[in-house]
């Protein structure tokens, strides 16, 4: 089985290592191999693909941004699917359409993407994941001024990135039928609980009510899914100590 994944970053490179896993011939296409899916063409380099894994991602908080890339990648894979007869494997963020998160770019972004990709993809899956363990982290680099850094107040239930890539990969090499699966992690926290068991990193974190609808819908937990959701992985602590060993 042909797969293409697109997206270099830390989910494309963990779904790239879950498709390997399971015997497919894995192809990780991103800017940094030489491929660009809003600029080239998305139909000749995808030709060959049995499946197209689509995880592209990029860190803004505009809505503007976030629609142009991921409505621009999805049209771009959509249509080159359609003429290969590939399937379509999107990941996607549980929550991200509630109408109270509009207001964040990205989650805004990902709305449109999933829309745009019902209605041009034929045959299409989406894994929806909650926030990944390594977001904490990230938020910590992304939000750091100096000696500190922003941590936005909200409740989630995050789960294990090599979970959620298990997940996609099952879903891409027809192991999962269906067409929308949820997944989350095993326990409901606040981002600032996981920050502070994070090791130390040398910045102080500060927590950051984020003000307005998307402010308040963040802290009464919009971001944790309803019983519907698979729950996969381990628990926080426990990937903290299975990375540190």
């Amino acid at each position: 089985m042909q797969v293409a994944v697109i997206g270099g970053g830390a989910s494309g490179s963990a779904i790239a290592r879950a498709l390997v896993e399971r015997g497919a011939d894995v192809e990780l296409m991103s800017r940094s191999s030489g491929f660009d899916v809003l600029r080239d063409d998305a139909t000749e380099r995808l030709r060959d693909a049995d499946v197209v894994v689509e995880a592209t991602g990029r860190f803004t908080l505009s809505g503007r941004v976030a629609t142009e890339l991921f409505t621009g990648s999805t049209r771009a894979v959509a249509s080159a699917v359609r003429g290969s007869g590939a399937r379509h494997v999107l990941l996607s963020i549980v929550g991200c359409s509630l109408p109270e998160l509009q207001g964040f770019g990205y989650y805004a972004g990902k709305t449109a993407q999933e829309q745009v990709a019902r209605e041009e993809s034929e045959r299409l899956t989406i894994v929806r994941s909650t926030q990944w363990f390594e977001f904490p982290g990230q938020n910590l680099e992304r939000l750091r001024f100096g000696p500190i850094s922003f941590v936005p107040q909200m409740r989630i239930k995050p789960v294990a990135l090599d979970a959620v890539a298990d997940v996609v990969a099952e879903c891409a090499t027809g192991a999962r039928s269906g067409q929308v699966h949820d997944v989350a992690g095993p326990e409901v926290m606040t981002l600032w609980d996981m920050t502070t068991q994070l090791p130390r990193s040398g910045v102080r974190p500060v927590p950051l009510p984020m003000p307005g609808t998307t402010g308040r819908a963040f802290r009464r937990g919009a971001l944790v899914p309803g019983d519907g959701a698979e729950v996969v992985g381990p628990r926080f602590a426990q990937w903290l100590g299975s990375r540190a060993a």
